[in-house]
């Protein structure tokens, strides 16, 4: 029977501790709330002075530091790389040269064929003003010289005569 004294003296002992805890924890956290209300103002002064310079740093990585490793970083990529670049193509002077002279060939083989021209008889010449008097109108007939077997013997003025 001494374990009933034993049980009787831990329940008294609960039953005043609980009480006591109450306290305890209501102690607790009206210090948590003033040591809240004590570091705020000072956490959002070390926030205001922390920002610009963080943000200071982020424009100073972005602008100079990061486009020097990304080209170390692209020269080590090309220094690493065993596949052969593949050559630009350029059109090389004597190319250039020989295009020249081939236009220059073609633009005096179609000239001579424009000078012949006139000599095979294909080609347009303007004949006598039709009723330029009548209307008051000038006007130019276009003769094929094609057609100048059909017109009679021309004048001493160069047109041909119809009748």
């Amino acid at each position: 029977m001494a374990a009933r004294p034993a049980v009787n003296a831990t329940s008294a002992a609960a039953q005043q501790a609980g009480p006591l805890a109450r306290n305890a924890g209501m102690s607790v956290r009206q210090g948590a709330d003033s040591a809240v209300a004590w570091a705020t103002p000072y956490a959002d002064a070390a926030r205001a002075w922390a920002a610009p310079r963080l943000e200071q740093s982020a424009v100073a990585l972005s602008e100079n530091i990061a486009p020097m490793i990304s080209d170390a970083l692209i020269t080590a990529a090309h220094k690493i790389d065993s596949s052969p670049r593949k050559r630009q193509r350029r059109i090389s002077r004597s190319g250039v040269l020989a295009a020249s002279l081939l236009f220059i060939a073609a633009g005096a083989a179609a000239a001579l064929m424009l000078r012949n021209r006139g000599s095979i008889g294909i080609g347009y010449t303007a004949g006598p003003p039709s009723d330029a008097g009548a209307t008051g109108e000038e006007s130019v007939t276009v003769i094929r010289e094609e057609d100048s077997a059909e017109w009679p013997d021309a004048d001493s003025d160069g047109y041909p005569h119809i009748s």
